[in-house]
């Protein structure tokens, strides 16, 4: 598998099923508090029921002077007078919000994709893009898609960036021959690296596609694509990875370990036979890569040259690739 300088993209036997969705959510607990309190009386609700009582048998002396002397004759007496403290129910007040009161319930809603990229992953991109000449920031889909989409799934990488500063990923299908050409058609991933910074990006089965880094340093080939080191990849049983160097031999170094295999600027890598040029369409071969070291190449028909790469897992494979 590879990729050429003018407007070729690798291609690679097709897999089977897309990749597994792997769901993120997040859940928040609700916690309610209720503080209760005795309520005191209402006095001023409290009636007397006084119907019973014979008030010519009171003494009225005894009542209101504190200085009356006891007398021989037992004064009348006094029927017991009934006092019935009737209670008459009161609203219960509504509380005043304070810290301690419950919190409002959230709402439990899907995630959705913006929230999931953060600014260091766009940092610089507008400016970048501009001044590249590519007119749209990458798809960036957090969703099974049947093509490309950031998140960890069966089929899998992980970029980082081993440099000392930002670079720019760019992740693209080779749709036939046009995916490619970044400066009239819409990347599937465009994000930025901080150093040391790293990012699973998930493909689907039997896609071909292609990863690329970029910097300032960095700018677009005549045929609209990153003009540096391709990492180029079909995921599935029967698929492959490699690196091309035939794009731009002066390119950024990528290191990329599978399962079973190892493609670096060195081992499993296209590059052109003239190590001289900067670039070829043609004249490029597939270096130290066969079943010795868990790749393979072969004969391309569409492509009329060479093919192969890194071979990978049966059911899935997560490849680490590195940029520096």
């Amino acid at each position: 598998m590879r990729f050429t300088s003018a407007a070729v993209l690798s291609t690679l036997a097709v897999g089977q099923a897309a990749a597994a969705n792997i769901r993120h959510a997040s859940f928040h607990a609700r916690r309610a508090v209720e503080k209760r309190e005795d309520k005191p009386v209402d006095w001023a609700s409290v009636t007397y029921d006084l119907k019973n009582v014979d008030w010519s048998k009171v003494n009225w002396n005894s009542v209101f002077s504190s200085s009356a002397t006891p007398s021989s004759t037992p004064p009348p007496k006094v029927e017991e007078v009934k006092v019935e403290a009737v209670s008459t129910p009161t609203p219960t007040p509504t509380p005043t919000p304070s810290s301690t009161s419950a919190a409002p319930a959230e709402k439990t809603e899907k995630p959705n994709v913006v929230e999931h990229i953060t600014n260091d992953i766009l940092s610089g991109l507008d400016s970048f893009l501009s001044k590249l000449g590519i007119s749209q920031k990458g798809a960036n889909s957090y969703e099974p898609n049947g093509g490309i989409w950031l998140g960890d799934s069966d089929w899998s990488a992980e970029f980082t960036n081993g440099g000392s500063k930002d670079v720019k990923l760019f992740c693209w299908k080779a749709n036939g021959f046009s995916g490619m050409s970044l400066n009239v058609n819409q990347p599937a991933i465009s994000i930025n690296l901080a150093p040391g910074a790293s990012q699973n990006v998930s493909f689907a089965e039997g896609v071909p596609s292609s990863c690329a880094p970029a910097d300032d340093s960095t700018s677009l080939a005549m045929f609209g694509g990153i003009q540096n080191t391709w990492w180029e990849v079909t995921f599935g049983s029967t698929g492959a990875f490699d690196v091309s160097r035939n794009v731009w031999m002066q390119g950024t170094n990528i290191h990329s370990q599978g399962s079973k295999c190892t493609s670096d600027m060195d081992t499993c890598v296209f590059k052109c036979k003239d190590e001289s040029a900067q670039s070829c369409e043609k004249g490029y071969e597939l270096y130290n890569c066969d079943a010795g070291n868990g790749g393979g190449g072969g004969y391309d028909p569409i492509m009329d040259g060479t093919g192969g790469g890194c071979s990978m897992g049966s059911s899935g494979e997560h490849v680490k690739v590195t940029f520096s």
